[in-house]
């Protein structure tokens, strides 16, 4: 079941948004909860308790308390890589949103013409998230894991552990290989040990990167400005 968020500080909009989400769920033959927020402030309180909240996050960017570029922004430092939709009144703000790697933006004026059409967009690149897998094959399981539940590999000279946020599976193989094979994806070599999917990375360094999970690895000094370079070029 999906999770869906409605940010606005205007009840009416808050109101219309849900009406339209429930005729496209229904539409679309797709089941979700839907969250309702009137003030940026409490969407980031709720993700800040679990970035991985929400599926989609409708945004409105003009709100009193914080804004939605923001909001969007703080979201993304606290690694929720939710899909964005900004709902503005005015497109005045929304490129400077896309630095908060926003999908979407519809604008109010236009809500009843593009609604459907996005909110299909989003269902359409949630399917694409998870169709992609890596299949990991010991002699004991054969196990297909989604790419987006992929934290990172670590190498430790042919033993290779794979961590999600939940478990941590382990296997012969080379990194040099995985590498290659999913370098494509925007998973990241930081270190001659460590490939990282570039969505689950907080923050990043010259030293080290911070994950989602809290976790840090280091980032090789030979490496650190070509894994900015490709950070800051990834589709996170």
């Amino acid at each position: 079941m999906l999770s869906i968020a409605i940010c606005d500080d205007e009840r009416k909009i808050c109101d219309y948004l849900e009406q339209r989400t429930r005729k496209c769920l229904a539409k679309f033959d797709t089941e979700a909860q839907i969250s309702v927020f009137g003030d940026g402030t409490e969407l980031l309180g709720a993700c800040q308790k679990n970035p991985a909240s929400f599926d989609i996050i409708f945004l409105d960017i003009k709100m009193k308390t914080i804004n939605g570029v923001e909001c969007a922004k703080g979201l993304r430092d606290e690694g929720v890589d939710s899909l964005i939709v900004f709902v503005t009144s005015s497109a005045e703000y929304v490129f400077s949103g896309y630095e908060a790697r926003a999908f979407r933006y519809i604008l109010k004026t236009d809500l009843e013409n593009a609604f459907d059409r996005i909110f299909g967009e989003c269902l359409s690149e949630l399917k694409k998230q998870t169709t992609d897998f890596y299949t990991v094959e010991t002699p004991s399981i054969a196990k297909k894991i989604s790419l987006d539940d992929i934290m990172y590999f670590e190498s430790k000279l042919r033993v290779i552990k794979l961590h999600t946020k939940n478990e941590e599976i382990t296997f012969y193989g080379k990194l040099d290989e995985i590498e290659k094979e999913l370098g494509q994806k925007d998973f990241l070599r930081i270190h001659q040990s460590f490939l990282v999917n570039a969505s689950k990375i907080k923050s990043l360094t010259k030293e080290d990167a911070k994950l989602v999970s809290n976790v840090t690895l280091p980032v090789s000094k030979s490496r650190a400005n070509a894994v900015r370079e490709a950070y800051l070029w990834s589709k996170r």
